[in-house]
């Protein structure tokens, strides 16, 4: 009836949320790829943290919203730290492997996420969902291969920093959702990030700024980073406000299909057949896990 039928729209519109998410996070990974070893992991996270930061407080004013303390600052720091951690490892696995095979590996995050919000949220977690999720390592168990020697990109650091930083992805994912069914603002979800790693890569920046000066191409790379991060962020929050936690970042397997394409532009080789056929059985692996997963109107 039309319960069901708000529950397909809500459903719908955290969908949209959280592709508008991996989207960007895929253009910020681009962005940061771009910049290499021009600025330093924890340098990026810095000037990110400030631009996030200033986009959200701006945000925030112009909509006439008081600032408030935040509900659960302690799971707002872990939210920030796992945050601050999975990034500075996904950077630095970019900087050794083509983007493509990083964005693959990295969207692990959805079985952390799933597993700790089953564990710490008790959020249902359908059989379906994992089958799909083993399936879905099984697709990059195919891009990363079992032995050093087979790994598509040939870094075993790599690959192990991105995995890594999928599960912890899926820690940060789980923080936020748990932040927001408190009633934590928008506002602070989105600053739990930049206030751990505006201090962690303060020292890094000021180096920098000190030592070399910023160039203006490496500013306006920054000023990238810092948009497609803030859009990253917002959409996240919105999607997984209304999504839960496994399913929303189940979603985010389609990120990949779009750093691959960055990741060619920018001048990595065409991906091997191994990265494409993992590709496909994760993609599939998402359809797999939709099934039985149809909003269903509650009875009392």
């Amino acid at each position: 009836g039309t319960t069901i039928s708000v529950l397909h729209t809500i459903c719908a519109l955290g969908f949209w949320y959280m592709l508008a998410s991996t989207t960007s996070f895929a253009l910020m990974a681009a962005v940061s790829k771009k910049i290499g070893t021009q600025a330093t992991s924890n340098e990026k996270l810095f000037w990110r943290a400030v631009l996030s930061s200033a986009f959200a407080l701006l945000e925030n004013s112009w909509r006439g919203h008081r600032i408030g303390w935040p509900k659960r600052p302690g799971l707002m720091l872990l939210r920030g730290f796992c945050g601050h951690i999975a990034t500075v490892a996904y950077f630095e696995a970019i900087n050794v492997m083509p983007l493509g095979e990083c964005a693959f590996l990295g969207k692990i995050h959805p079985l952390a996420a799933a597993a700790f919000g089953r564990l710490f949220l008790g959020e249902e977690l359908r059989w379906s969902r994992v089958i799909a999720m083993v399936v879905s390592m099984g697709g990059v168990a195919l891009i990363a291969k079992p032995s050093a020697a087979g790994i598509a990109s040939g870094s075993v650091y790599g690959v192990a920093l991105a995995l890594f930083a999928g599960v912890l992805s899926g820690g940060a994912y789980c923080c936020v959702r748990a932040l927001l069914q408190k009633g934590e603002s928008e506002l602070w979800v989105v600053l739990a990030f930049p206030l751990v790693s505006a201090p962690v890569g303060v020292m890094d920046a000021l180096k920098h700024i000190l030592g070399e000066g910023l160039e203006t191409s490496l500013l306006c790379w920054i000023l990238a980073l810092g948009v497609c991060t803030q859009g990253g962020q917002i959409f996240l929050a919105r999607g997984l406000r209304l999504l839960p936690v496994a399913i929303g970042t189940h979603i985010m397997f389609l990120g990949s299909i779009i750093s691959v394409m960055l990741g060619v532009l920018m001048g990595d080789a065409v991906p091997e057949w191994n990265v494409w056929a993992g590709g496909a059985i994760i993609f599939a692996s998402l359809q797999l896990a939709e099934v039985g997963q149809q909003p269903r109107e509650k009875t009392t």
